[in-house]
């Protein structure tokens, strides 16, 4: 889960709702760039932050009971989670589990030699995406000009829910597009949010996202902490984007 700290307590932001909102991004993107296997792709997104299916066997509260934030975490280096979501992901379809093993490849190859449970899980991604390639005849380019709309999606939804566009005009860099422009995000004095180069196929669109706000600063026991959460009035956050 995505966890800010505000004045009055914490915001919480379930990792599928990330995933849903990086969904909502890769829908309005331009046309004429010709995503190959739109939907699959679009499912990809929404899926690819799955893990938080296995709740109960995650920790969500740091050692003083505050929610913890998906990034202050440690790392399980066995990658069960990851490994049963691509798993799950491969019954559903070849390109989406190819999608979602590129993320993890993506997200873990700078920590490759760390632990041997790791390695072999890296290793694992890269023989399959290898595999899954051939049978469904992609080349290895076209998959990654796909991948990088993924990413590119997942980046400016965790920098949204994440709250981290800059102030006063100040540009931030995205990630780079299929052909390896770049893309920076950056917040008007109106609120509004633009894009240089503008991706999107509208002059105008507008995502939304549903997060909990919690008051109690921190919990007894996961338990506790799962009941407030659930218990939390739901809020929803809205970005509009303009030409």
């Amino acid at each position: 889960m995505i966890v800010n700290s505000l004045k009055e307590g914490w915001e919480i932001i379930y990792q599928r709702a990330h995933a849903n909102l990086a969904a909502m991004i890769l829908s309005g993107w331009k046309k004429s760039e010709n995503i190959h296997r739109p939907t699959e792709t679009l499912i990809a997104v929404a899926q690819h932050d799955d893990q938080e299916i296995f709740w109960d066997k995650s920790v969500h509260l740091t050692d003083q009971g505050a929610p913890l934030d998906f990034m202050e975490g440690d790392l399980d280096t066995s990658m069960e989670q990851a490994s049963l979501v691509i798993a799950n992901a491969y019954r559903q379809g070849l390109w989406i589990a190819l999608m979602i093993s590129m993320h993890n490849s993506c997200l873990y190859e700078p920590l490759r030699g760390t632990n041997a449970g790791l390695n072999r899980f890296l290793d694992a991604q890269k023989y399959n995406q290898d595999q899954w390639r051939k049978q469904i005849k992609i080349s290895k380019e076209t998959a990654a000009r796909s991948y990088a709309l993924v990413l590119f999606a997942d980046t400016l939804s965790l920098i949204l829910c994440r709250r981290q566009l800059p102030i006063q005009s100040r540009r931030l860099e995205v990630s780079p597009t299929p052909d390896d422009q770049s893309v920076m995000v950056f917040q008007r004095e109106d609120k509004s949010i633009g894009l240089d180069p503008w991706i999107f196929e509208q002059p105008a669109v507008q995502f939304s996202l549903e997060s909990r706000r919690l008051n109690q600063l921190a919990y007894n026991n996961e338990a506790e902490f799962k009941t407030a959460l659930d218990e939390a009035p739901l809020e929803v956050i809205t970005w509009d984007f303009s030409k």
